[in-house]
């Protein structure tokens, strides 16, 4: 098994992957995006969006996505993990593991920590990631989705800055 960075040219296998994740996880209603928004977001010097890709002999079976963004509470950069995935045929070969330590790797030589979010019902994913040393800490996670916003500032009007 390989692990590498994805790049643009990837988009069209990542975007094959994230929409086997949404359906695992019962969300391809809120899919959005675009193969070539994606390659746009793997693009740039730095990009906006990062990735790993694990390959066997067949073709891409697992990735991590993640930005690295700024955190305010440690003053200094943090890698932010969005989503790992594994297709079927690769779970339980080290595939997620592998890309995990990765992220770790990463992490480390930038000086940064890690930090992601889980479904409180996916316990499975929560005893892989406590298996490599993860803490795992109860937090709710706002979303505030376009729509809300523009409710929001309809019904608050004289609030705008």
């Amino acid at each position: 098994m390989n692990i590498r960075d994805a790049t643009a040219a990837d988009a069209a296998a990542l975007d094959s992957m994230i929409r086997e994740l949404a359906a695992y996880e019962g969300h391809t209603d809120e899919l959005a995006f675009t193969v070539d928004r994606l390659a746009q977001a793997l693009s740039g010097d730095p990009p906006r969006l990062r990735a790993l890709i694990a390959e066997d002999a067949v073709g891409a079976v697992a990735f991590v996505t993640y930005t690295v963004d700024y955190a305010i509470w440690t003053g200094a950069d943090v890698v932010r993990v969005d989503d790992v995935f594994v297709r079927e045929r690769a779970r339980r070969t080290g595939a997620g593991t592998r890309l995990m330590l990765r992220i770790a790797v990463l992490s480390i030589a930038g000086g940064m920590s890690s930090r992601w979010e889980i479904e409180p019902a996916n316990l499975r994913a929560q005893r892989f990631y406590e298996s490599l040393g993860v803490e795992i800490r109860d937090k709710k996670v706002a979303r505030w989705n376009r729509a809300a916003m523009q409710a929001a500032l309809a019904r608050k009007p004289n609030a705008r800055a």
